[in-house]
């Protein structure tokens, strides 16, 4: 019997992940989100997900306040961007008039519970949504852009609740998705669960824990040495010198063995009356001659001579890799150059140079700070034309730090002078084309963007680079209110009251003549009778959240 349940075990085992490791991960019910720092473009972490061996995955969905709350959990301790699974579906604008302000889930859908957008541009390009650490907010990104890593999910079929241990007793999970913890309350199928203190062995089989050992062929049946089948049962057996362990997995030295006391990391050699500590492949003995320090290969120049390659150092693998250059893959073991452009990183013109490649704009317009890839029209005068989208000539564009304005009917974009909002600049503010300056009095310093504290409590400038808003939205019908107009609605609001006053006079005036009338006429007030119903109407405040 638990030689079919360790074949079955077996299958298992060749869902294991391989290749690049997730840095970490969390299950809870029957999903697990792991996190992959590889700088890869939406399309190929959404293909690394699916194609994780089995696992039926997809880049993560934040649908809910809880989901939301695992991605706090899970980029807790990471830095950078990291794509979720969240795309605008092609050839479609943004429009926030729509559920999820036209965006869609990697599984096709647009229902949820929670949005947590940052900036937000209304431009018409491929776009897909990264998040990050420091505020979590749902920002967008060019699809083929490589960002710092994604964050897969993935549904668990018949997985096991946590081992119960008794006291202070810990465990360590190893599972098949590829990360380790001891607080995992969910395990998929597959986990190996090692009790760290007994240094006994489970593995999770259809949501019960087998204790090692099991079948040999399945990970040594989980013996830290040897395994072997007798009577068609595995048994872990040891070398010479060591015995085996009440958990039936590992091997110890004898107590009176000279290396059950040696501290060698790796491993021990005696030799007549004394020992030497050695290394695995890949590592150096330490100066204490017990640890067992990396061999950082890179170090000599003769790895990966190849033409523009480089060597990567793999200290938990005991060696190296060559990779190619940033710009290069790898065709026929040599690395050539990637035409960039292929991928249409650039909103207008796409140069490729070796190992990279350069946008650049059409006249009249210039690339944005925060994205060199995109452009924006070019104003440098207080009024400039717009963008018109030529499929609807009813919805043009201006420059961020422009407003829509509408000229004899035609459109024209005007600088929006942030100063005289009043709420942007802590002390000073200097009205720029499409943005504005902050700048603070004597004797203070500029804070970030705006704010301005007493130089001797703070270190600052004295001045901001020009800032601008994001203003640039589209329109179908462009929207301005002129003196004339203005003039016009103040007239019409008054003449709405006056009519409303003499309304109400007459009303009162006809109800006082009705009393009189009743009153000379003798009729009293009816009598009242309270009326009782057995009708209930019966609440449920049942919520199911979507993770």
């Amino acid at each position: 019997m638990r030689d079919t349940v360790g074949i079955l075990v077996a299958l298992t085992f060749l869902l294991r992940v391989k290749g690049e490791a997730p840095r970490g991960g969390y299950c809870i019910e029957k999903q697990c989100f792991a996190v992959f720092q590889d700088q890869v473009d939406f399309g190929t972490a959404q293909k690394h997900c699916e194609d994780n061996n089995g696992h039926n995955g997809h880049l993560m969905t934040v649908r809910s306040l809880i989901s939301h709350s695992i991605l706090l959990i899970l980029l807790g301790i990471h830095t950078g961007n990291y794509w979720i699974g969240l795309q605008l579906p092609s050839g479609q604008c943004p429009d926030q008039a729509l559920g999820l302000r036209g965006y869609r889930w990697i599984t096709g859908d647009n229902e949820t519970e929670f949005q947590n957008w940052g900036r937000f541009d209304d431009v018409c390009s491929s776009k897909c949504i990264s998040v990050s650490k420091y505020d979590f907010e749902w920002k967008e990104q060019p699809c083929n852009s490589k960002i710092d890593g994604f964050i897969c999910e993935y549904k668990l079929d018949s997985p096991c609740q946590h081992v119960m241990v008794k006291g202070d007793e810990s465990v360590l999970y190893d599972n098949p998705l590829g990360f380790k913890g001891d607080n995992l309350l969910v395990l998929p199928l597959g986990t190996i669960a090692t009790l760290k203190s007994l240094g006994s062995k489970y593995i999770c089989h259809f949501e019960q824990w087998i204790q090692a050992p099991w079948n040999c062929e399945v990970f040594n049946g989980g013996c830290s040495h040897d395994c072997s089948s007798v009577n068609h049962e595995p048994v872990c057996t040891c070398p010479p010198g060591k015995t085996l362990q009440d958990n039936n997995v590992t091997c110890e030295y004898a107590l009176n063995d000279l290396c059950h006391n040696s501290g060698c990391a790796h491993l021990c050699q005696k030799k007549d009356d004394s020992y030497a500590c050695m290394c695995h492949h890949g590592y150096a003995l330490a100066e204490d001659g017990k640890e067992c320090k990396d061999i950082d290969y890179c170090v000599e120049d003769r790895q990966c001579q190849g033409q523009n390659m480089e060597c990567v150092n793999r200290p938990t693998l005991g060696g190296f890799e060559c990779k190619c250059q940033k710009g290069y893959e790898l065709e026929y073991d040599i690395c050539v150059d990637v035409d960039e452009c292929f991928m249409g990183p650039c909103d207008h013109e796409c140069t490729n140079t070796i190992g990279s490649y350069i946008c650049s704009c059409f006249d009249g317009f210039i690339s944005m700070t925060e994205d060199t890839n995109r452009c924006q029209l070019l104003c440098l005068a207080e009024e400039c034309p717009t963008e018109c989208d030529r499929s609807k000539t009813y919805q043009c564009y201006c420059p961020i730090g422009y407003l829509l304005d509408d000229r004899n009917g035609s459109s024209i974009c005007v600088d929006i002078d942030e100063c005289e909002m009043d709420s942007y600049c802590h002390h000073n503010c200097t009205n720029t084309y499409g943005g504005y300056l902050c700048s603070c009095d004597e004797g203070f310093d500029l804070v970030g963007e705006y704010d301005c504290v007493d130089r001797e409590t703070s270190e600052g400038s004295g001045f901001t680079t020009p800032y601008t808003p994001n203003a640039k939205h589209p329109t179908e019908r462009p929207f301005t209110v002129k003196a004339g107009g203005l003039l016009g609605m103040l007239v019409c609001i008054v003449v709405v009251i006056l009519v409303m006053v003499v309304l109400i006079h007459l009303i009162l005036k006809r109800r006082g003549n009705l009393d009189i009338a009743f009153e000379s006429q003798g009729v009293g007030s009816p009598d009242l009778q309270q009326v009782s119903t057995d009708k209930y109407q019966k609440l449920s405040f049942d919520r199911h959240f979507i993770i």
